[in-house]
C-alpha cells in the first residue's frame, strides 16, 4: 500500500487508500474497454476471453514494474506470480462489463463537471444554532473559537439562524 486510508478525528473515512496493484488494474479496464470500443467501432467482434488475457499479460510485462518473490518477497510492483492472476480476472471483468456505448457514457459522466454534486448539507445543528445566538455580541472569530468551528461555518450558521428568524 503505497497511499493509505486516511481518517478524521470522528473515524470518517477521508482518502482512499491506493495500490500499485489496483492501479495496474484500473488501467487495465480502462485499457481494455477503449480497446474493444475500438474494435467494435471498427466493425470486429470483441476477442475472446484468452486473446484478452494474454493482451493484458503481455502489457503487464512490457510496462509494469514486477519483482521475483523467489528473491524477494516483498516490492513496490507486482509480482511476476499474480501477473496471470490479475490478466485472467482482467479480462473476465472487461468483457463482462464492456458495452458499445462506454465512450458516450464516459463522456456523459465528464461533461457534468460536478453540476450534479450533492451537499452534505449543514454540519450543524439546531442547538449548536441556538448556542451561537446567544454568543451575539461577539467576534466571529470569537465564535468560532467558542464552537469549534471555522469563521466560514459561523457565516452559513448566521445566514441558516436568519432565516430561522
Amino acid at each position: 500500500m503505497y497511499a493509505k486510508n486516511r481518517y478524521d478525528a470522528e473515524g470518517n473515512l477521508t482518502r482512499n487508500g491506493t495500490s500499485y496493484k489496483g492501479d495496474i488494474w484500473r488501467y487495465l479496464a480502462t485499457w481494455g474497454f477503449r480497446t474493444l470500443n475500438d474494435l467494435d467501432g471498427a466493425g470486429y467482434a470483441p476477442p475472446s476471453h484468452e486473446d484478452l488475457a494474454d493482451l493484458f499479460e503481455r502489457r503487464m510485462r512490457e510496462r509494469a514494474k514486477t519483482y521475483d518473490t523467489y528473491y524477494s518477497n516483498r516490492g513496490h510492483g507486482i509480482s511476476y506470480a499474480d501477473i496471470e492472476t490479475m490478466a485472467d480476472a482482467a479480462a473476465t471483468a472487461v468483457l463482462r462489463d464492456w458495452s458499445p456505448d462506454w465512450i458516450r457514457e464516459m463522456r456523459a459522466r465528464g461533461a457534468t463537471g460536478g453540476r450534479r454534486s450533492k451537499s452534505p448539507g449543514p454540519t450543524w445543528t439546531d442547538d449548536d444554532l441556538d448556542q451561537l445566538a446567544s454568543l451575539h455580541g461577539q467576534t466571529k472569530a470569537q465564535q468560532s473559537i467558542a464552537l469549534g468551528v471555522s469563521q466560514s461555518t459561523i457565516d452559513r450558521m448566521r445566514r441558516a439562524l436568519r432565516e430561522r428568524g
